[in-house]
């Protein structure tokens, strides 16, 4: 990747830093073509570009965040309601439209990204270069642009459908209306399809192209993009193209192995189809690691604690499944390093989140991992759920689950109907896949969203331990403490229309042809 992240730095800095909220105020990110798009290298430099906007200006890093957070039934703010950082989580609809400068940011950098993928779109077809590299380089700008429109529509439904390069110094030129939730899929289907045929294998790529969009990345993603659209037949070929795939894509050993604790390598490793590439990147860092880690535990620069697991969801691992120590954080040396602080010690009487705990402190180096987008995990149970509801539990389908489950130390799933096989792998979805940046968009897929609205209320205390490994039986102080630090459900207000976020406020107010979704304050 060092070439790579070397034409991403340098996309950057050629780009400028400006970036103005599309759609609200003219673009300046743009290389102009007068001076550029000449050489195969610029072609390569301007794609890295559309990859960089992946991790710049709050796009991936934010969207993660409050994917993660908006989850309510498994993880919540330890925040007061006045914090701005508390509306990573907070589902009010007021404070969405206006403060909420996470819902804010990443409608301005999803239209960064959106409109590099353009520019390479409009401009790399006039270069005379190798045809193959060519079609590459389209295709990877195609698979970007998908990616983004897929994050968006999923966020504030069907979007403004934005398919050239903007330039324009006219803000008139930029009121543009949105499209339909269909229309804005369509695009979406459109473009990757279209980019699976010029894409490479992922075992294609080496050294410095590492980390590129692939072929079995569009499929992967192409399979996810059905299963939302309940398209199971698309869903299941798809998947199975990449489940089929001559790469050798498979699990890693151990669930942890995906995480920053693994003693593999965590990046780009066997199990991964895409991800934002960051490793190495230190001026577009992420702040993941310190919105998880434990407050001011001592480990780290950050130490924020700002996202923290309800017990209720804590709960619902098995206690033989592996993905309960590689997603939760129990205990964690303290700051001397000569004791163990267990969960119920900590400032805040909550698990933690483990996956994104740095065992070599890396970001305090400026370094930071990768954010993974789309896992083999994922697309075996993508594969499963349509095959399911196609034929019903079959034996295909219970294969593909249950090599999830085998590496979690699960049994196998057997004899169930086709509802109740649903349900199991939903609930796989939840626990692979949980705080991975689409725990909202599966609990709203799975309608899930408002089900589960009261159930992290009640818990049950796991059991307590002291550093010699004997049972600690709580005071009531104790428990009074833990109970504080739970869902607080007057911390919600969830209502029909918070299956997607509403349309910032400023970016209507410069654009009155961006209507606002339904039940939000200024909605038709």
């Amino acid at each position: 990747m060092k070439n790579l992240i070397y034409y991403i730095l340098f996309a950057i800095v050629f780009s400028g830093t400006s970036c103005s909220d599309f759609l609200e105020e003219v673009p300046r990110d743009s290389v102009s073509p007068v001076n550029f798009y000449k050489t195969a290298e610029d072609a390569v430099v301007a794609v890295n570009g559309a990859y960089a906007a992946l991790n710049v200006n709050d796009y991936y890093s934010r969207y993660w965040y409050t994917s993660s957070a908006h989850a309510a039934d498994g993880s919540f703010t330890r925040l007061g309601t006045s914090s701005d950082r508390a509306v990573i989580i907070q589902l009010n609809d007021a404070g969405m439209l206006t403060s909420d400068r996470y819902n804010n940011a990443t409608w301005a950098a999803v239209w960064q990204a959106v409109n590099r993928a353009n520019a390479v779109l409009d401009n790399v077809p006039e270069i005379e270069m190798d045809a193959n590299l060519k079609a590459r380089v389209l295709a990877e700008a195609k698979f970007l642009r998908a990616l983004t429109y897929f994050n968006m529509v999923r966020r504030w439904g069907g979007m403004p459908l934005i398919l050239n390069e903007t330039n324009t110094s006219n803000i008139k030129d930029l009121q543009v209306a949105r499209s339909s939730e269909e229309e804005t899929y369509a695009q979406i289907i459109l473009d990757l399809t279209e980019a699976i045929n010029d894409l490479p294998n992922i075992m294609d790529y080496s050294g410095s192209d590492v980390g590129r969009a692939s072929k079995e990345a569009a499929q992967g993603l192409l399979a996810k993009v059905y299963l939302y659209r309940k398209s199971w037949p698309e869903a299941k070929e798809n998947a199975l193209n990449v489940i089929n795939s001559p790469s050798n894509l498979g699990l890693m050993p151990e669930p942890k192995d995906n995480y920053w604790q693994s003693d593999f390598e965590v990046d780009n490793n066997i199990e991964s189809i895409f991800e934002v590439q960051y490793n190495g990147i230190s001026p577009q860092g992420h702040q993941i690691g310190n919105n998880y880690e434990p407050n001011s535990n001592g480990w780290g620069p950050g130490q924020w604690g700002t996202i923290i697991g309800s017990l209720w969801w804590f709960n619902q691992f098995e206690e033989k499944d592996k993905r309960k120590e590689a997603t939760w954080l129990t205990e964690f040396p303290s700051v001397s390093g000569d004791t163990l602080v267990q969960w119920h010690e900590n400032t805040y009487p909550v698990p933690h989140i483990n996956k994104y705990r740095d065992p070599e402190n890396k970001v305090s180096d400026g370094m930071a991992y990768n954010i993974k987008v789309l896992r083999f995990a994922d697309v075996l149970l993508i594969a499963s759920e349509a095959i399911n509801e196609m034929e019903g539990p079959s034996a295909l389908a219970y294969e593909y689950v249950n090599r999830v489950r085998k590496r979690a130390g699960l049994d196998e799933l057997s004899g169930l109907s086709q509802d109740q096989l649903r349900d199991s792998i939903y609930l796989e979805f939840r626990k692979e896949l949980c705080f991975e940046g689409q725990d909202y968009e599966e609990l709203v897929r799975q309608g899930k969203l408002f089900t589960n609205k009261t159930a992290y209320a009640t818990y049950t205390i796991p059991p307590m331990y002291k550093d010699d490994g004997t049972i600690f039986t709580p005071d009531q102080a104790l428990l009074d403490r833990i109970a504080r630090y739970q869902p607080d459900l007057s911390f919600y207000e969830m209502d029909s229309w918070n299956t997607i976020f509403p349309i910032p406020q400023n970016a209507i107010d410069k654009n009155p042809n961006l209507r606002q979704n339904p039940g939000y304050p200024g909605a038709d």
